[in-house]
């Protein structure tokens, strides 16, 4: 048995009891920023994250540094989630950091991400749930602050594009503690009097705390529940919330979500015309070939010289009645010597002919005697014959043989 260990054998066996801690696998920690390096080549992060009275050396790898939405740096103070594990080489422990986000807004991220999961989970952000805008808009519905100038700019862009169209404002708070119920409410309120054809919901730009109410569960479930198509427009083109996530189409700013809402109404018009001028052409086109193909038609013979047209047609239909009749008669004629050939026929198969001939039918009751075996000596038989008939009684029989064909 070993009296010491190696520094390997230590470090391995401390590194063994970090990684063997599940709460030591997967934390969040605050701390400030120290010494942060970016090396480009591997591109993987190290620092040191501390305050006021320990530090602990952290790095973060290529494939999680290239993730950040923000740019670190010293003295910046932010929530890291990670795991702990020993760097052998250097005899030291490690943070291995997976995600980072600066703090103050970073409590924020972290319920947003959860509240996003969730969310997400319970299908309100599903694809297949989206509602396609209408073609065709003449009344929009925006749930803004009527003070703001987000609410200009829809305003302005919808009355460029369609000057025609109706506008119905749903006024609501779009900062604060109370903005979430009534942006809810407002979205509500637009469903219930079913007053339009699209709804616009949004603000301008504004810090990630001024567009809370947007990422608020109450919003995202009214969006998600309304019959009436959603556009979202919050903040700016970088800015983006749930709101976004759950509405029917996202639009980068209210300028873009006016636009989306609504047609270019003088491009459809410049298009409707042009259509019309087309179909006008197709029209005239179409009419002069049914024209020319009239004025064809009217320069035949049975236009022009109609009787002499019937004459023929008469002539002729007295040709085919003439034909028809001599195919009737030699018809007629055919079937008539066939009938003549098969009455003489039949009659040389007559029975009295064949009596006339000095032949005899013997008859014993009502049965035709054609055998000797069918009578016996003394049984009475009738004689038929051409001119009568003879009663007789059998004396005796013979059998002949007689030559069979």
């Amino acid at each position: 048995m070993n009296e010491y260990l190696s520094v390997s054998q230590l470090n391995n066996y401390i590194n063994r009891l970090l990684v063997g801690d599940d709460l030591l696998q997967d934390f969040w920690l605050k701390g400030e920023i120290s010494g942060f390096r970016l090396y480009q080549q591997s591109g993987h992060a190290y620092f040191t994250l501390k305050d006021e009275d320990a530090a602990v050396s952290c790095v973060m790898f290529k494939s999680r540094a290239r993730n950040l939405k923000f740019k670190p740096e010293d003295g910046m103070e932010i929530l890291l989630r990670g795991s702990m594990a020993v760097y052998a080489r250097q005899g030291k422990y490690q943070i291995y950091a997976e995600e980072m986000q600066p703090y103050g807004v970073g409590g924020l991220f972290l319920y947003l991400e959860q509240l996003k999961n969730r969310l997400e989970a319970e299908g309100y952000f599903a694809l297949e749930k989206k509602k396609p805008i209408p073609p065709l808009v003449n009344r929009v519905g925006v749930v803004t602050s009527q003070d703001g100038a987000a609410f200009q700019d829809i305003l302005r862009v919808l009355r460029q594009r369609h000057r025609g169209v109706e506008l119905i404002l749903a006024h609501s708070s779009v900062q604060g503690a109370e903005a979430p119920l009534e942006l809810a409410a407002a979205v509500q309120m637009l469903n219930q009097y079913s007053a339009v054809d699209v709804i616009i919901i949004g603000r301008g730009g504004g810090s990630f705390e001024d567009l809370m109410a947007f990422n608020s569960e109450e919003v995202v479930k009214a969006i998600y529940e309304s019959t009436i198509p959603v556009i979202s427009a919050v903040g700016h083109e970088v800015d983006y919330s749930l709101a976004d996530l759950a509405a029917d189409l996202r639009a980068a700013t209210p300028t873009q979500a006016a636009q989306l809402a609504v047609p270019d109404m003088l491009h459809l018009e410049a298009g409707i015309n042009d259509f019309q001028q087309r179909l006008l052409r197709a029209a005239d086109n179409r009419l002069n070939q049914s024209a020319e193909r009239l004025d064809g038609v009217m320069m035949r013979r049975v236009w022009r010289e109609p009787g002499m047209v019937l004459d023929k047609s008469r002539e002729r239909l007295v040709g085919l009645s003439h034909n028809l009749s001599d195919e009737v008669l030699a018809g007629w004629r055919l079937k008539e010597h066939q009938f003549s050939v098969g009455v003489t026929a039949l009659d040389k198969l007559s029975p009295l002919k064949v009596l006339r001939r000095g032949y005899a039918v013997v008859r014993r009751g009502d049965r035709v005697i054609r055998r000797i075996e069918e009578v016996e000596p003394g049984e009475e038989v009738r004689i038929d014959l051409s001119d009568g008939v003879i009663n007789a009684a059998v004396k005796d029989r013979e059998r002949v043989n007689r030559w069979e064909r």
